[in-house]
């Protein structure tokens, strides 16, 4: 070879050593490509289910790519599309807000988790407590605390009054029904209360903790917090751009309330703003948020886990959602008109969030999370399976109302679980497979509500656990008595409406006599029964209780006046001479009287 073909030669060499060098690049598990096949996955799947979209948000976060999708209109009648500046409304999202104050707290050491939050409020706050153990923060972080919820002054519509955290804490509808630390029950409450928790040791209003430590180093400049979007001008306004619809895309008129226990639901933004909580979140370091890096790892530890397992459930508030990588956690909301959802992956560096304005929204808040992490996949164990016959019966949230007339929601909010197979069960229509012992799974539903785990307790006997609440086992007995007790009160209204109709035409046409206090009854019977829909149009309608109470104290009133009409009618039948039909008639009256006061009395439909 010549010294000029050798120089080429060498070149040549040098050339394909510094391809090779600098050209290689090793594997890893994160793909440039991954964001692009999120991006379509997300395209297509709004593509598939345009038809529902009434408006909608999405940010998915993968690494450093942002996917950021917008679909739909903010007002269908007036045809205003969604975009940056179009406010939704997060509802129970806003709690994540209250858990970064109390890390922060944590952080600088003005907070301790497992300390006696009695500690922390004034000697004179009204406590709703009424078991002797130590309430801690942490159990308020893992929705543990005991407490009941309410549907009463949950959402006002039009309040008339300026709400202050404390008074609506003081004057909740709420009573501790479990001791610290048994029984899971989401609560509005519990959270309500941490958020002042982080007033009295802050020594600040929650709406200016949450401006001064959250949104001013964020720069979220909005998104209010404040019952009446008294903390953020432009959101007030922004807000009357946006309408809420239904599931079936009919319009939700009026769409706007206001929520007294603002820290748990008020919150309101645009999904930019929004995304810098995401980010921060996802950050290595949690800066500007946290000093401490320490903090950001431990917000996504679990704190709580499904009982008799190793399934994460709750990490510092926030909830476990079930998918691939089983380490994503956040929390969903729902208001009158809108739905959400904020999810976070901090071993992949993930993160969803999804605003709509739609009512009891799943198809987008449940589904782009679960189209992104992935579906859930159960650690495989050699196990005997056991069978489901056990877990057979009736159940109902234990985050129920324990006293108060809205309790009477529970009748309707009863699941019945039922075997199918050897191991397998049915639940409200879902088919659940077992996975193991006491663990059972579902693909009929989103994967937010796809696992339940079912385990001993030793008052409760059965407790069926999901993500946001346990299920307490309701005797067979017990459900019926109070389904047989409603059905005897319906059949009563509508023997004095009969009556009062069959009686007033046979008194125009016969001119016969009426028996005053027989005909009264029944009159009265069904005056109440008018009283107790006027409350449940009035519940429903999103009234304060202070509202009702007149309506309620009617109730009292006719239950007083009806035994005794019916102790004078008992002993009336017995002294008059009635033919048999006629005596029927009396007997029947008393009776169906007694049984609509013991309804009202039962279902405590009186103050």
């Amino acid at each position: 070879m010549n010294n000029s073909a050798s120089k080429v030669f060498k070149m040549f060499i040098c050339f394909l050593l510094l391809s090779i060098l600098f050209g290689y690049h090793p594997p890893s598990t994160y793909s440039a490509s991954e964001p692009i096949l999120s991006e379509k996955k997300v395209e297509d799947y709004l593509k598939e289910h345009k038809k529902d979209i009434a408006g909608l948000a999405t940010i998915v976060i993968d690494e450093d790519e942002v996917i950021y999708k917008m679909e739909g209109y903010a007002d269908r009648e007036k045809q205003i599309l969604v975009n940056e500046d179009t406010v939704f409304e997060w509802g129970s999202v806003s709690k994540i807000l209250i858990w970064i104050s109390v890390l922060q707290l944590v952080e600088k050491g003005e907070l301790d988790l497992e300390t006696d939050i009695d500690n922390y409020l004034p000697n004179d706050f009204r406590s709703k407590t009424t078991f002797e153990d130590p309430i801690t923060m942490r159990h308020l972080m893992n929705h543990t605390a005991g407490f009941d919820d309410s549907y009463t002054d949950l959402m006002i519509h039009r309040p008339t009054e300026k709400y202050i955290l404390r008074e609506v804490l003081e004057e909740a509808a709420i009573t501790q029904r479990f001791p610290p630390g048994d029984i899971v029950a989401y609560s509005n409450y519990g959270s309500g209360l941490a958020a002042y928790i982080v007033e009295e040791v802050s020594g600040l209003d929650y709406r200016e903790y949450i401006h001064k430590n959250i949104f001013e180093p964020l720069h979220m400049t909005k998104t209010s917090i404040g019952s009446e979007q008294e903390d953020n001008s432009w959101v007030k306004e922004a807000r009357g751009e946006v309408q809420g619809y239904s599931n079936g895309l009919e319009l939700i008129e009026p769409n706007f309330y206001s929520i007294p226990l603002y820290p748990i639901g008020s919150a309101m933004g645009t999904v930019t703003d929004l995304q810098k909580v995401l980010q921060a979140l996802l950050a290595e370091d949690g800066v500007p948020l946290f000093n401490d890096t320490e903090t950001i790892e431990t917000i996504f530890e679990p704190t709580l886990y499904y009982p008799e397992t190793t399934i994460p459930r709750v990490a510092n508030g926030l909830f476990y959602l079930p998918s691939k990588s089983q380490h994503v956690y956040g929390h969903g909301g729902n208001s009158k008109a809108f739905s959400s959802s904020f999810y976070v992956d901090r071993n992949e560096r993930i993160g969803v969030l999804v605003l709509t304005n739609m009512k009891d929204e799943s198809t987008f808040t449940s589904g782009i999370p679960e189209l992104i992490f992935g579906e859930y996949s159960h650690v495989e164990s050699d196990v005997i399976l056991e069978n489901a016959s056990q877990w057979s019966g009736m159940y109902e949230p234990a985050r129920l109302p324990s006293t108060g007339f809205s309790k009477v929601y529970g009748l309707f909010l009863r699941g019945k679980t039922e075997q199918s197979g050897s191991h397998q069960l049915i639940m409200n229509d879902f088919h659940y497979s077992q996975l193991e012992p006491g663990i059972y799974i579902t693909e009929d539903g989103p994967s937010l509500y796809s696992l339940d785990v079912y385990s001993k307790h030793p008052q409760m006997k059965k407790v069926l656990s999901n993500t946001y609440s346990d299920l307490l086992y309701v005797p067979y007995y017990k459900h019926l008595i109070e389904w047989g007790g409603m059905i005897l009160a319906v059949l009563a209204i509508l023997f004095s409406f009969i009556y009062v109709i069959v009686t007033s035409l046979r008194r125009i046409w016969t001119k016969k006599h009426l028996h005053l206090f027989l005909f009264g009854q029944h009159v009265l019977n069904l005056l109440m029964v008018m009283n107790v829909l006027w409350i449940g149009y009035q519940t429903v309608s999103m009234v304060s209780y202070a509202i009702l109470k007149p309506y309620l104290t009617l109730n009292l009133i006719y239950i007083v006046l009806a035994l005794i009409n019916s102790g004078y009618l008992s002993v009336k039948v017995k002294n008059q001479c009635l033919g048999k039909r006629e005596k029927r008639v009396w007997i029947m009256t008393i009776v169906f009287t007694v049984i609509l006061c013991a309804n009202l009395l039962y279902w405590e439909f009186y103050y």
